[in-house]
This record gives C-alpha cells, sequence and structure tokens, in this order.
C-alpha cells in the first residue's frame, strides 16, 4: 500500500513541475512581445514628438573619393629671368599679394646693354643703306652704273634690315621697351620684370645681387580666385558619374565642406592605380583654400527616388537601426532596414506611404524607455 503512495505523490510533483514550467513560459512570452510606449501630451510636447508618413525622395548613390585643390593652367604663373643678369631690385615675400603688371624684379648685366647698343647702330646703318640701294637703282635704271652694283647695294640693305628686324625682336621677348628706346636712340641699363597676372606669390629664388642666369626660375604666382577639384575615382564606379553631379569635398580634420559639381571626367584610367581624374567646380568663388590642398569628397552619382526619412525618425544602436510606429495610441520601436542617405535623409526599405511613424523626437522616446513613459504589452 505504501509504495502506491509513493507513486501517486511522484505523480503530483511531476504534474506540478509541468504546469509551472508552463505557466514560466507562458509569461516570458508575454514579457517578450513588442512593448508599447505611451505619452502624455505634455511628454509629447517636451520631445517635439512629430508623426507622419516616408516621403518619397531622389536620393543618390554616395561615391567616395579623394583628391586636391588645383588651378587651371591660365591661373599658375612662372616668372624666369630671359637672359642673364645681375639683381638690383626685388620685391615682396612669399604670401604677398600682387595685381597684374606690378614690378617684381629689376636685373642688370653689361651683355643687355651690348645688344641694344647694336640694334641701334645697326638701325642707324641701315638708313644709310636704305638710302645707297635707292641711289644705286635709280643710276642704274639710268645706265650710269652697272646692274652688278645696284643688286650688291640691295643685298646689303636686306641684310641690314634683316639684322635688324632679328635684334628688335630678340629685345621684345626679353621685355625691353623697344619703342622708347628707339625714339630716345638710348640703352635702357636696366630689365625690369612685371607680374603677368594677378595673385599670391608662392615662391621667390631670387635675392639682391644674385646673378641669375637665362631661363632661372625666380617668381611663382598663383591667381586662386578659379580653383578646381581634381578627385581620384576608382574605375569602377564610372559608370554612375555624371557631369553636373554634386559633390561635397571637405578638408580632413574639420567640419567644413564644400559644395562643387562634376564638370568633366577623365577618359583615360591610370593602370597602377585603376583610377581616373574627375574635374569638379565649386558652386561658390572664390574658395578660401590653398593649390595642393588634400580633401576628401563624395559624389552624388545614379539618383533613384526611394521612401525615406528625415535623420530625427531613426535611432542607430550599434549596427542596427529602429523607427517609433504608431500603434494604437501609442507607438512601438520597430528595426528597420536603410540604404542610401543624402541632404538629412535616409532611405527605410521595409517602410511606405501607408506607415505612420515618429518623425521627430525619436531620440527622446528611445531614452524614456521605461522610465517615464507608460508601458503596455
Amino acid at each position: 500500500m505504501n509504495h502506491f503512495k509513493y507513486i501517486a505523490v511522484i505523480g503530483l510533483l511531476a504534474a506540478l513541475t509541468a504546469c509551472g514550467k508552463k505557466t514560466e513560459t507562458a509569461a516570458e512570452t508575454e514579457i517578450a512581445g513588442p512593448a508599447i510606449i505611451h505619452l502624455t501630451d505634455e511628454q509629447k510636447k517636451v520631445a517635439g514628438i512629430q508623426t507622419g508618413a516616408p516621403s518619397r525622395k531622389r536620393l543618390s548613390l554616395p561615391i567616395e573619393c579623394t583628391g586636391k585643390v588645383e588651378v587651371p593652367p591660365q591661373s599658375l604663373a612662372t616668372v624666369y629671368a630671359p637672359v642673364a643678369g645681375f639683381v638690383k631690385v626685388v620685391k615682396y615675400l612669399p604670401g604677398d599679394y600682387v595685381k597684374k603688371g606690378d614690378l617684381l624684379i629689376t636685373l642688370s648685366h653689361p651683355d643687355l646693354i651690348k645688344l641694344q647698343r647694336e640694334w641701334l647702330e645697326t638701325k642707324s646703318r641701315l638708313n644709310f643703306l636704305e638710302q645707297e640701294n635707292r641711289r644705286k637703282q635709280t643710276l642704274a635704271d639710268a645706265d650710269a652704273t652697272s646692274r652688278r652694283a645696284a643688286e650688291e647695294a640691295a643685298t646689303e640693305y636686306d641684310v641690314a634690315k634683316t639684322h635688324y628686324m632679328g635684334l628688335k625682336v630678340e629685345l621684345e621677348l626679353i621685355g625691353l621697351p623697344v619703342a622708347q628706346i628707339e625714339k630716345s636712340g638710348q640703352p635702357q641699363s636696366v630689365l625690369h620684370l612685371y607680374a603677368p597676372v594677378s595673385g599670391y606669390i608662392t615662391r621667390i629664388e631670387a635675392n639682391l645681387g644674385k646673378l641669375v642666369n637665362s631661363h632661372d626660375l625666380l617668381y611663382e604666382i598663383v591667381d586662386n580666385s578659379h580653383l578646381h577639384l581634381e578627385l581620384q575615382v576608382f574605375a569602377k564606379d564610372l559608370a554612375y558619374i555624371k557631369p553636373g553631379q554634386k559633390i561635397a569635398a571637405t578638408i580632413p580634420g574639420t567640419n567644413k565642406s564644400l559644395d562643387a559639381e562634376v564638370h568633366l571626367v577623365g577618359k583615360m584610367i591610370d593602370e597602377s592605380t585603376k583610377t581616373t581624374m574627375v574635374h569638379g567646380h565649386f558652386m561658390v568663388e572664390p574658395v578660401p583654400l590653398t593649390p595642393g590642398t588634400m580633401v576628401q569628397a563624395g559624389i552624388q552619382a545614379d539618383p533613384v527616388e526611394v521612401w525615406a526619412l528625415p535623420a530625427g525618425a531613426l535611432v542607430r544602436e550599434g549596427e542596427q537601426v529602429f523607427v517609433f510606429v504608431s500603434a494604437g495610441d501609442g507607438f512601438e520601436k520597430k528595426a528597420v532596414k536603410t540604404g542610401r542617405s543624402q541632404d538629412g535623409w535616409t532611405e527605410v526599405k521595409d517602410l511606405d506611404g501607408q506607415s505612420v511613424v515618429v518623425l521627430e523626437g525619436a531620440y527622446y522616446l528611445n531614452n524614456m524607455g521605461g522610465d517615464e513613459a507608460g508601458h503596455s504589452h
């Protein structure tokens, strides 16, 4: 008899244990269900809660790249010594701004004076030879002299004229005021060199008394009023890039962003880097940057229309993104898949225009959790 009682007790305990586990599982299921957050009107007002549906937005695919700020060839000027000479006057410092036509440097050398003197002497002799040529041509026409003498006079005049014109062009290329020298008949002892463009001096390779040789670099001047971007873009991304697309450029280490747009897309791919150059123009000029400045940029390419939410609607936790969806008189936290982001809007792939979500104040809702808000399951 005792044996049967023992079996009955064991069976009862097993039944009670099973019932307890079932009750516990049911409780856990209830706790794990979606939590609905309720807010009072005052809480909604403080949090700035605004609800609405996702919007249709045309968002682009950001193509990240690097590059630097450059100037067009016509905005970078180099000043070289056209002849050898001693520096008599040197002006300005690197970083100084000069206007086109400002005096930069003055050179002097005996050979410079010799060249001018030779030209002036040739000019004087040319006048004599011209008159002699005319006289002998007249005499030859009247058979008063031989035709050979007339031809010799004409040849001598032509040779002198060619020499005169050659020296004149050479002096003009050097930068001497030829018309002034010819009028006065006096050689100029110094050569003045002037700024060919307006801009900032970035380099000076001269000092007082220095002997510079022909073709030595003296000054480098940059006109930075028309800076542009030269970006390196990987070949795999070129199919998405077209002129007119927007570029957001930033300087590493700063938060400042500069707007530009694609102007030209390169046609050659660098085999070593697998990139090509994309030329961009800034939207607003002048740009407060120095040529050669490195930049990070994002090209907004391949725009498509998608459902999107503003930044205030999204809550990021690690790699997951959540929104708060209206549920009755409360809000339910829901994970969503996102895509492209541009200008404060982010693509949401599992919501549409029928969804009602919190557009502003999602972070407030998330932070409240269960502390101040009411919850129901």
